[in-house]
């Protein structure tokens, strides 16, 4: 894979589609991905797809994974002001947030205005 860096997502889509990966199989796959030059989205793209996965179950097994445990702080510091910038610049779509506190943190759910 080296030759040819996997950056599009009907390519890690594809990849993803093979067996289901164990823990160590996927781990030593994020690793491989990301020194393709593969980046942390595609990498949970990869993992929602390998294990038919929420998107919050593939991003914890992202960040907490030996890849990319490294940027698990800086990734989740850039989701936090992505969502209050959101938050901030859409006041009038917001119909209301809710907050839960959980073992793994904080989960804050945006519910919309319906469209009309």
């Amino acid at each position: 894979m080296r030759d040819n860096v996997l950056v599009d997502s009907d390519k890690i889509k594809e990849l993803a589609r093979g067996p289901k990966l164990s823990n160590d199989q996927l781990d030593t796959r994020l690793q491989g991905l990301r020194d393709d030059g593969v980046g942390i989205l595609l990498c949970v793209m990869f993992v929602m797809t390998n294990r038919e996965c929420s998107l919050a179950e593939a991003r914890d097994i992202v960040i907490n994974s030996n890849a990319w445990g490294d940027q698990r702080e800086a990734f989740i510091q850039e989701q936090e002001e992505a969502l209050q910038e959101f938050i901030d610049h859409n006041p009038d779509r917001i119909a209301s947030i809710q907050q839960t506190m959980t073992t793994d943190g904080t989960q804050t759910t945006i519910y919309l205005k319906p469209r009309g």
